[in-house]
């Protein structure tokens, strides 16, 4: 289903678009940076061998000091303070540092989160030999671009392969007031043999929002990759708009319990399935899937539609721990 674009006024986000940096209403094809708070605001320069432009908002309101910024080398970062020598940023292993450049993000109507990355936290692994979160980020950014032609605001958590843990994915999202946090991924393993696709989105419990854009998630995923034929799909007992929780009644994921934005986590199939990890690997799926998801995330920022209704039982599912977290965490070079 596809919906009008509509008018997004100031609320302006960027993001990483196969390794090039993309500021939504910035007119330059050069990549704008941010000096230190404060500072003089110079005229664009121009050398024999680049141009650098100051970034100027899109409107004549100030739009104050950024959310976030798109670090130098393209790894986005959540503003924690802005101080007299730059803003002090939480990096992607929950670290602090202090940057002087990047390109700034505002407020974002949609967070995109390709799950896993890194040498260790792979995801699933095919038996073509795709990794999940390779695929996971190259369905984020067809995603992203998707957003943004209809503009709306978007950014990714993460923009290349690089470790991110669960809370600095969740930290990203809040920091840039996201209405909508979709967490992508492709399950593992293999299950029962099913008629239609084994898609299940997990949504936070105590949110209606959250089981409202999961709702619709559902919805246009399980319409978009049903009109694959000669796939063999597998899926849970349960498969559909699911809770997850813990036997004390808390969220299982943690990027369904540590974001106070609305969130989701999707899984779209099963990569550990031959049938579908061979579907996976084709520019037909990242195409009809990442169209689902712009679908989805667009009807629930503008319409009230609730989609596939949420399970009656939750799961019970208790993690064993072992990704997700900062042990051994190495953060990526941001300039």
């Amino acid at each position: 289903m596809t919906l009008p674009a509509r008018a997004r006024g100031a609320r302006t986000a960027g993001f990483i678009l196969a390794g090039a940096l993309i500021v939504l209403s910035c007119a330059s094809d050069e990549r704008p940076f941010l000096l230190p708070p404060g500072a003089a605001n110079p005229s664009p320069t121009t050398t024999e061998a680049t141009t650098t432009t100051q970034f100027v908002p899109p409107t004549t309101e100030d739009p104050g000091d950024p959310l976030g910024l798109i670090s130098p080398t393209g790894v986005v970062v959540p503003v924690l303070e802005a101080g007299e020598g730059g803003y002090r940023v939480g990096t992607p292993c929950l670290a602090e540092t202090t940057l002087v450049f990047g390109t700034p993000l505002y407020r974002t109507d949609v967070v995109l989160d390709p799950g896993h990355g890194g040498p260790v936290e792979t995801g699933a692994v095919g038996p073509n030999g795709l990794a999940e979160k390779d695929l996971n980020l190259r369905l984020a950014k067809a995603t992203a671009r998707l957003l943004e032609d209809r503009g709306i605001s978007v950014a990714l958590t993460r923009t290349t392969d690089y470790r991110l843990p669960l809370r600095a994915r969740a930290l990203i999202a809040d920091t840039l007031q996201a209405e909508a946090l979709i967490s992508i991924h492709h399950n593992a393993p293999i299950l029962s043999d099913s008629d239609i696709p084994g898609s299940e989105v997990f949504y936070q419990v105590q949110n209606p929002e959250s089981a409202r854009l999961g709702g619709l998630i559902q919805e246009e995923v399980l319409a978009a990759l049903s009109q694959f034929e000669d796939v063999s799909w597998v899926s849970a007992r349960d498969a559909g708009v699911v809770a997850v929780l813990k036997p004390d009644g808390t969220e299982s994921y943690g990027m369904i319990r540590n974001p106070e934005s609305t969130a989701v986590l999707a899984e779209l199939g099963y990569l550990a399935n031959p049938s579908e990890a061979e579907l996976f690997a084709t520019d037909e799926y990242i195409e009809v899937a990442s169209a689902a998801l712009a679908d989805a995330a667009q009807r629930f920022l503008e319409t009230d539609q609730s989609g596939v209704a949420v399970n009656e039982v939750n799961r019970r599912f208790v993690p064993t721990g072992g990704t997700g977290g900062t042990d051994n965490c190495e953060d990526p070079p941001l300039e």
